[in-house]
């Protein structure tokens, strides 16, 4: 383990109450020590600002943040790859029978809103503590990385969020109205803006994992990609693309298995440590679970003890329909989907094997199993793998940037060059010459799926491309397991939490809800 992880699972237990602040609840605002450390007593030395900034990060790999919550239920399971089987407040998310009472949209929103009061507590104080100048800016530079990555992620899931860019010092000031979403992204790119200019290119090995310049450049450009300023989404991209810090790995599959954590190709990658012994909770809880633990909720029936998903059919075909220069199917459909081809495994089993019936005929999920267990509960618990997950990979950095510079000038040969250095990897050929831009939106976003599905952001696509109501109404069957639920209108977001709706009076709830 390195000591950027140990730091996060034992020092986020120290992180005192003032930093653990929901900002959009009173429920976290409990002193549970008196004769302990309080805000006018911390804030004193540069071990409490790295205490700090490791608190700010723990959030992000609890079994509500990214270890599960909004790491697969939130994200995955809303999109139109999957197809989610009905299961009461688990998979309700992803069937759109939802309501703001729902507790994994409450567990989501309250991880990266305590990412939010963790940090807004790190800008304001760490600036009045004596220590060594050029760590003060680089933990600045990752509370400014982290505080744009919740409000990010927040803006493109809830849209209608508090906009709190201060420390919360009592719970009056928790009561807050949301903010016009154009004020937020203004937020988030000033955020990436001066995180991009305070943190290094890398961290030594035992501090990997924390956010780097490359990583908020990337963060940057994709704000910029959010809001169709093609051209600065470009530019930022390129910058990541010119710097010589990342390369495609050769083995595409290297960028989901634990053993190749943290490799070249990662931007930004969150690390999880394997908690079998740990408590189910979100941060703050003592000892709470840290790793990968949406595997159940996407392995196939017979390896878990949840409803499992399917992979539709179009995701399938378009896998299929094209062969690599050799004549071979993509070899990023074996790394992404499970079906029965010859020789095929499921953990330790054959596919022929394992299964019968219809689900001989069913694709699932492949992406991110560890295929070392048996099963994706045994050995140990929801929080046995640590498989880590790459947020930001440098083949998605490459595919942003075509889509932005195809966007902002036409088909050009540097759309094209990013675009098939993704695809050369895994030895397909290259994309059909003499497109035009609307032919070639429709390959870039085409191989976003090819390339990153199951990773996180379709369901972010379909939102920021204007097309999610369509592909759900018009498209029945992909939501066969449960039926079509999906209102246009309303589902494109997730509701405010009922919890919030009930301590705020001056919150609005989404449209629908």
């Amino acid at each position: 383990m390195n000591n950027f992880i140990q730091r996060i699972v034992v020092g986020t237990g120290l992180i005192l109450f003032f930093l653990s602040v929901n900002t959009c609840t009173n429920e976290s605002l409990k002193v549970t020590d008196p004769n302990r450390l309080t805000p006018d007593t911390f804030w004193q030395s540069g071990e409490d600002a790295e205490q700090a900034i490791v608190g700010a990060y723990g959030p992000l790999t609890t079994i509500q943040g990214w270890g599960r919550m909004l790491g697969a239920i939130l994200t995955i399971h809303r999109s139109d790859i999957v197809d989610t089987n009905p299961q009461p407040n688990v998979y309700d998310i992803g069937t759109f029978t939802l309501t703001p009472n729902d507790a994994r949209v409450n567990e989501g929103w309250s991880e990266l809103n305590a990412i939010v009061a963790r940090t807004n507590q790190v800008l304001e104080n760490v600036p009045n503590i004596e220590m060594d100048e050029t760590r003060k800016s680089e933990i600045m530079g990752e509370a400014y990385f982290l505080r744009g990555f919740a409000h990010f992620y927040l803006v493109n899931m809830w849209r209608n969020i508090p906009l709190l860019t201060t420390a919360i010092t009592s719970a009056d000031e928790l009561n807050v109205e949301q903010a016009d979403p154009s004020a937020v992204w203004d937020n988030i790119i000033s955020d990436f803006t001066e995180a991009q200019s305070r943190l290094p290119d890398e961290w030594p090995e035992s501090d990997v994992g924390r956010a780097t310049w490359g990583a908020a450049t990337a963060m940057l450009g994709k704000a910029y990609l959010y809001q169709e300023n093609w051209s600065s989404a470009a530019v930022e991209f390129k910058k990541v693309m010119d710097s010589g810090l990342y390369e495609l790995v050769d083995n595409y599959q290297d960028n989901f298995m634990a053993e190749t954590n943290n490799n070249a190709e990662s931007v930004f990658e969150l690390q999880y440590q394997s908690t079998p012994n740990g408590n189910w909770g979100r941060s703050g809880t003592p000892n709470p679970m840290r790793g990968q633990a949406w595997e159940p909720d996407i392995a196939p029936p017979g390896f878990t003890s949840q409803q499992s998903v399917t992979i539709n059919d179009w995701v399938f075909d378009l896998f299929t329909e094209e062969q690599t220069n050799a004549g071979e199917t993509d070899p990023r459909a074996y790394a992404t989907l499970l079906w029965n081809y010859p020789d095929a495994k499921v953990y330790q089993e054959n596919f022929d094997e394992a299964f019968s019936g219809d689900n001989l005929n069913k694709v699932f999920v492949r992406k991110y199993l560890n295929f070392d267990r048996t099963s994706s509960l045994t050995p140990g618990s929801w929080a046995y793998s640590d498989n880590n997950r790459r947020m930001i990979r440098y083949a998605d950095v490459l595919l942003m940037y075509a889509e932005a510079e195809n966007e902002a000038n036409g088909p050009s040969s540097a759309v094209y060059d990013a675009i098939n250095q993704v695809r050369q990897r895994v030895n397909m050929p290259d994309i059909q010459s003499g497109l035009n831009q609307s032919q070639l939106r429709q390959e870039i976003r085409d191989e976003r799926v090819l390339e990153l599905a199951l990773e996180g952001d379709r369901v972010l696509d379909l939102l920021r491309w204007g097309v999610m109501a369509d592909r759900f109404t018009n498209n029945p069957e992909l939501r066969e397991n449960a039926g079509m639920n999906f209102q246009a209108g309303k589902h494109e977001y997730l509701p405010i939490p009922q919890q919030d709706m009930d301590s705020n009076p001056k919150l609005v709830q989404n449209p629908g809800y």
